[in-house]
């Protein structure tokens, strides 16, 4: 991926403090910031702040330091950090504040495990810090088996999707599977936006052109570096639920899915993301990340909440 418009040396330490960092997600990732800069960058000035312990992807537009991203897209922020020392954080907000056209920094989509959440609330003697419940993001810890997963779900929930599979082997021909290969996800794609839009007219509203452009260009970026794995169900050889996930070290991030209603009797939305875990479980990942949203699916599947929050630092 080419990266015309940011500096070398700049590019070099964000890379360097990805490979350090303490704490990292995919949105973390160069590509995945600079394709969102590409498409919705426009209106904000970059500002890069960095030093030997820290890298943070910052933007500023109206007097507001912000990360690089927007919450309807990016479901988690953070400031990389190779050591876990408070000084550095103070440090940083120091030097933004240097800028006397910086009225506050406002920084969305921190997430609960980050250090960050700790680091901020630390600083209330220093600066003005309002930090709010932004939203929530249910995961799963993934045992070392399918049956033990199955266990560790409270009973209804077990019941209902045992019967949900039960129905679905009995009543139709069915295959699911991952794909990991760039090709092949970027030839499905087309085929994920249908299955997107038409899932519900809240997904069709989101799925505007801008969105799609950005998506397809994100998927094709990150599936390039084996960042992608596109999951389906097909139902007599038809495709009719499908899901994206980014993969990082020993976690898997649902990131976004579609299914054809006219399947909902056969559960195939969720169905699909159930499949989609039991590979998980088989691969040997030990997080499984449904990220931002309460949908009722992700509590049906045993996801419990992890706190998302947006922190206002001012002087």
């Amino acid at each position: 991926m080419e990266y015309k418009n940011i500096k070398k040396n700049i590019i070099s330490k964000w890379e360097q403090s990805i490979s350090d960092s303490i704490f990292l997600t995919p949105f973390d990732l160069l590509s995945w910031k600079k394709t969102w800069i590409d498409n919705y960058g426009k209106d904000f000035q970059e500002s890069f702040f960095f030093g030997d312990n820290y890298f943070a992807p910052l933007m500023k537009n109206n007097g507001e330091v912000s990360f690089i991203a927007s919450k309807d897209l990016c479901d988690y922020n953070n400031i990389l950090i190779s050591d876990p020392d408070i000084s550095i954080i103070q440090s940083l907000i120091q030097e933004i504040f240097k800028d006397s056209d910086t009225k506050k920094i406002f920084l969305e989509s921190i997430p609960g495990d980050s250090q960050l959440f700790d680091y901020f609330n630390n600083l209330r003697n220093e600066f003005k810090v309002e930090i709010i419940n932004e939203d929530v993001s249910p995961f799963l810890v993934l045992p070392d088996s399918w049956e033990q997963y199955l266990s560790s779900l409270r009973k209804k929930h077990r019941h209902e999707l045992r019967r949900k599979i039960r129905r679905l082997e009995e009543t139709v021909k069915f295959s699911s599977d991952d794909i990991y290969d760039p090709d092949e996800i970027n030839k499905n794609l087309d085929e994920f936006i249908y299955l997107h839009k038409i899932s519900s007219k809240e997904k069709e509203n989101f799925m505007n052109e801008n969105r799609e452009k950005f998506f397809k260009e994100l998927i094709l970026n990150l599936s390039r570096e084996n960042k992608i794995i596109y999951s389906y169900l097909k139902v007599e050889n038809k495709t009719v639920s499908s899901s994206l996930s980014f993969y990082l070290s020993n976690t898997r991030y649902l990131y976004n899915s579609g299914f054809d209603p006219k399947y909902n009797y056969l559960s195939v939305g969720l169905l699909n993301h159930a499949f989609a875990i039991q590979r998980s479980i088989a691969k040997r990942f030990k997080i499984f990340d449904f990220m931002r949203g309460n949908e009722r699916y992700k509590y049906e599947l045993g996801g419990i909440d992890k706190l998302i929050y947006s922190i206002t630092i001012s002087k």
